[in-house]
């Protein structure tokens, strides 16, 4: 077993010839990280996506195997539940580390690769809008609704929750006068954080778990991206996306309140988990008073991550 976060994932080895999989239970690790993705069309459609990255660009991805009987995915009975489970090939990597972003190239080329797999999603016109998680304005208020549970569990004050809603609601007022070109949205990967970000042996970049992509803002895929980044080099991601420097004016803004929701979101998603409470408990009030409150003061905080 690897891990249990949305999915229980599991490395399996064939041992006649040494072939490597990935075998994923659907069935996430709390409430809050379940979903229409978990659903047989859920993962169904993520499995579609990857078959077309595969098929149709340069992108390492982890593609689906079928079963015996031909279906990507295999319903089981767990519990008294119906859990979904599919099997992608392995790629052999290490996870990518703040190191391998510290020249200005590298983290260009990172950029670089997000644009490419938002070009290929804007021509990717076969997943079904029900099928898959709305990243858009409305997912603000599932996530205060979530957040708020905090306070009701002892992990922080009304005073700091009241900090994230001011936050919340100054990215929305953001995105709502925002100017159109500049908040381009569409199909996005959602979760590229460092741990789903792989280095191969031959020094390629892959971009895996695509467990959660659905609609929204594309930015908040260059946001999240952006972060893994050292500060020196974390321009350059944006750079790379773009392919010169940032063609509007005001872009960072817009940049920084998706960093902050994307941080805001996985203590959101972790936040029925009691076995990170503990530091839940002495992070959160942290990250409000260093991030969120001179955001809210209209400080920069692109480089203070």
């Amino acid at each position: 077993m690897l891990r249990h976060n949305e999915n229980r994932t599991y490395k399996v080895i064939d041992r006649s010839n040494g072939d490597a999989y990935l075998l994923r239970v659907h069935d996430p690790i709390t409430v809050n990280l379940a979903g229409i993705q978990h659903t047989k069309q859920g993962v169904e459609s993520e499995l579609r996506l990857l078959e077309a990255i595969a098929r149709r660009t340069n992108l390492a991805v982890q593609t689906p195997v079928e079963s015996l009987s031909g279906q990507l995915v295999t319903e089981i009975e767990f519990d008294g539940r119906s859990l979904c489970c599919s099997l992608l090939r392995w790629i052999e990597g290490r996870n990518m580390t703040k190191e391998d972003l510290s020249t200005p190239d590298a983290a260009y080329n990172l950029g670089a690769q997000v644009a490419s797999l938002h070009e290929f999603f804007s021509n990717y016109n076969e997943v079904v809008l029900q099928d898959r998680p709305d990243y858009g304005i409305r997912r603000t208020q599932k996530m205060l609704k979530q957040i708020r549970r905090g306070v009701e569990l002892e992990l922080f004050s009304d005073e700091t929750y009241g900090v994230v809603e001011q936050t919340l609601e100054l990215i929305v007022d953001r995105l709502k006068a925002g100017r159109p070109e500049m908040l381009k949205q569409g199909i996005i990967h959602a979760d590229l954080n460092m741990g789903n970000l792989l280095v191969t042996p031959l020094g390629r970049s892959v971009f895996i778990d695509y467990s959660l992509f659905g609609f929204g803002y594309r930015l908040f895929d260059v946001a999240m991206t952006a972060l893994n980044a050292p500060r020196e080099t974390r321009e350059q991601v944006v750079n790379g996306y773009y392919g010169q420097e940032p063609p509007q004016e005001g872009i960072y803004s817009v940049i920084e309140g998706f960093m902050l929701s994307a941080v805001l979101g996985y203590y959101a998603f972790v936040m029925e988990n009691e076995a990170v409470h503990p530091w839940i408990r002495e992070r959160m009030p942290q990250f409000c008073a260093q991030r969120c409150v001179p955001f809210l003061n209209d400080e920069r905080i692109f480089h203070s991550f």
